[in-house]
């Protein structure tokens, strides 16, 4: 309570004159329990407060003051019967007095009695016509039921006392914003907000901000907003808002800015986690998704959330981690069959198909109409052996979708592989076919029937067909390696199979080794040339976003950069700062390395650039396919690894001998190639470490966009054929 209002309340509670002793007694007595009654409502306790107040007025029954203040705390606590009670009582006492008048319309307003409490406001406005607040009340109340009466009141309330202009001018903006004038209604906010332009503009500044919204004026509400921000910079829900209209212009390091300030101010804000866990996915960042969604309030309320963080720490290499969180969110939503399905879906990638077994054998019991479930349940019996189990599942699916092309192609592809029954395999997969066509998987499976048909030549033209529509996919190389091998031509099935190692994630079943035996050495040596071509270099384009960091002579380095590569001989490294400006670039063409003016702290020029030079050469070869004409070209075989000898150059092939891993140039720089992705059958890596003594260079990259050469696509197109 301001020492201006306690002096108000006590002349309001002086005893009148020629009052008796007990009256004046009872005054005291009354004045000490309002002032307690205001101390309880200040701590917080409304109840009690509220206590005070009626034996206070108990003690003085002629205050209109006490009732008012009563009628006043039982409105804002929701006790709209009493609230009306005290406000009545207070008219009662004083009728001549407008603000009692204006707190019983403020009641009656809130129990719904809309004509009496405009008749209270107008009552208040008789008895003093300049009443500011009086206009106020009636304007708020008639801007929906009388718009433009309320906005002459309001006008009026402008030429007769300016002091109150800029609230004036806000009611004004609001009633024209209410009645679709929003271009007039933005012209009085904004002179509201001019009449006082600090703290005491923020409603106006908060209703303007709206306005530009509604006309879709996104970077000028957005503007005003941030103006907000200077005065609110802790408010959780305008950072909120500013995000979510960051993120529709797609300025995401914005995005990241705002929700990072909402999280150091309530580190598990729901929202927060949200934006800063996508910002991350987007960036392809899924551990720091993770990190960001874990703190996430949410977490123990939305199953959803569980998911989508089990899925971030999966992608992210973390999958115990990922199954932890299932393993928990299935504890708490027992009954919850999505919950219930990735956790079966997580076990089997923990290699414990029991456990995925039993929890989808329960899952489909109790929603026998949950296919995904049904159909990973009658994958995961075939894998383990129970194959009668396995079918029963696929027929069960098939007897109440007979058009399952999924269905269709496993069960015949599983009669096929064990020789069952192939006639009904191969009715089941052309079924499939039927369906979609162009179904690369489909098409595989039915050359693969027909192939254990013994139809080997009709079988390569099914799957040379699938391989357009798949051209990474393993299996199919897999398949027309067996296929060429049954047709007698050897060579072409070796580069099959070794496409498919190239190609795979499981262990090589040696199939391109054996038959090795059957070649000369110069045979060998074509054979693995071939090979590397078609899965390493002839490209025409590849650019991505890629993060350099390093060591040169014991000082290191980080950057982030745009690489570009033109074949066959253009190849550029733009370094960047934030928001991607330019800081410096390298370009290397056939003339040679070039070096834009600018300068990197901590990197030793000379040093950097000469190992860079060389790094960047070697890089290029590499992803031309040029290495691989050099002269000699020699295949030498070691106990574990497969080493190529090209023209003073040393090729490591790892992965059963099927790419290339390391290249050791003549002069001793070393490329280490790792974390290879796939594109069109080839294998690009996302993470290249050149090394020589003293030196490290490391580029790691991200959205990669590649094109072929249009010799890389004729050799393709020759390779599988």
């Amino acid at each position: 309570m301001t020492w201006p209002l306690l002096l108000l309340a006590l002349l309001l509670f002086r005893p009148q004159a020629g009052a008796s002793p007990e009256d004046r007694e009872g005054v005291k007595s009354a004045q000490k329990l309002y002032l307690k009654g205001m101390l309880l409502e200040r701590r917080g306790e409304p109840a009690a407060a509220l206590a005070a107040y009626e034996q206070a007025f108990k003690l003085d029954p002629r205050s209109a003051y006490i009732a008012g203040e009563a009628a006043e705390l039982s409105l804002e606590s929701g006790l709209l019967d009493k609230a009306e009670t005290w406000a009545r009582k207070a008219v009662s006492l004083a009728p001549a007095q407008a603000q009692v008048h204006i707190m019983l319309g403020r009641v009656l307003w809130a129990k719904g009695s809309v004509d009496s409490a405009q008749a209270s406001f107008e009552r208040a406005l008789e008895i003093d016509p300049r009443s500011a607040e009086s206009i106020f009340s009636l304007g708020a109340l008639l801007s929906v039921k009388e718009p433009e009466k309320a906005k002459r009141l309001l006008e009026r309330l402008i030429k007769q006392d300016y002091s109150q202009a800029a609230e004036a001018h806000l009611q004004i903006g609001r009633i024209d914003i209410q009645s679709g004038r929003i271009n007039e209604g933005i012209a009085h906010l904004k002179r509201s907000i001019e009449l006082e332009p600090g703290n005491e503009s923020l409603a106006a500044r908060y209703t303007l901000a709206q306005a530009y919204e509604l006309q879709r004026a996104t970077d000028s509400a957005l503007s005003e907003y941030l103006a907000i921000l200077k005065f609110e910079p802790q408010n959780i829900a305008l950072l909120t808002h500013i995000g979510q209209i960051y993120v529709l212009k797609a300025q995401w390091e914005e995005v990241r800015r705002c929700f990072e300030t909402v999280r150091e101010l309530q580190p598990s804000d729901p929202n927060a986690s949200h934006w800063l866990a996508l910002y991350w996915e987007r960036d392809g960042d899924y551990l720091k998704a993770a990190e960001h969604l874990k703190q996430s309030s949410g977490l123990k309320e939305e199953p959803a959330l569980n998911l989508r963080l089990s899925y971030y720490l999966s992608q992210a290499g973390r999958l115990s981690q990922a199954v932890s969180v299932l393993e928990a969110a299935h504890k708490s939503w027992p009954d919850n069959d999505q919950v219930a399905y990735f956790l079966a879906l997580g076990y089997d990638d923990l290699k414990r198909e029991e456990d995925a077994i039993k929890l989808l054998r329960e899952v489909v019991g109790l929603r026998p109409d949950f296919r995904d479930a049904r159909f990973q349940f009658a994958v995961l019996l075939e894998r383990t052996g129970r194959i009668e189990e396995s079918q029963a599942q696929f027929r069960e699916l098939l007897e109440h979708k007979p058009d399952d092309g999924p269905a269709l192609n496993y069960l015949g592809y599983m009669l096929a592989e064990r020789g069952q029954d192939l006639a009904q395999a191969e009715q089941l997969i052309a079924k499939a076919v039927r369906l979609e066509p162009k179904n690369g998987a489909y098409q595989d499976s039915l050359g693969w029937v027909h192939f254990k048909q013994g139809r080997s030549t009709q079988a390569a033209a099914e799957l040379r067909q699938a391989l357009e529509a798949l051209p990474e996919d393993e299996t199919i190389w897999d398949h027309l390696g067996d296929v060429y091998h049954s047709l007698g031509k050897a060579s072409s099935a070796w580069r099959f199979w070794k496409r498919a190692e190239a190609l795979s994630t499981e262990d090589s079943k040696g199939k391109s080794r054996k038959l090795e035996k059957e070649f000369s050495g110069k045979e060998v040596d074509a054979l693995y040339r071939g090979h590397l071509r078609s899965i390493h270099g002839g490209l025409g384009k590849l650019n991505a976003i890629c993060e350099i960091d390093g060591e040169v002579l014991g000082q290191e380095f980080k950057y982030k950069a745009l690489f570009s590569f033109k074949g066959p001989d253009q190849l550029s490294i733009e370094v960047v700062g934030p928001l991607f400006t330019p800081l410096m670039k390298l370009r290397l063409t056939k003339d040679g390395l070039t070096m834009d003016s600018g300068q990197l702290s901590g990197v030793p020029s000379q040093s950097a650039l000469r190992i860079t030079g060389e790094a960047l050469t070697a890089l290029r070869d590499y992803l031309s396919g040029r290495i691989l004409d050099l002269e000699p070209f020699q295949v030498r075989r070691g106990w574990r690894r497969v080493r190529v000898a090209a023209g003073g150059w040393r090729l490591s092939l790892g992965r059963f001998g099927s790419r290339m891993e390391g290249i050791e140039a003549p002069a001793g720089l070393r490329l280490e190639l790792a974390r290879f992705s796939r594109y069109q059958g080839r294998l690009i890596p996302h993470e290249i470490t050149a090394r020589r003594r003293g030196i490290r260079l490391t580029l790691r990259f991200s959205q990669i966009n590649a094109e072929l050469s249009a010799q890389a696509l004729i050799d393709e197109d020759t390779v599988s054929r």
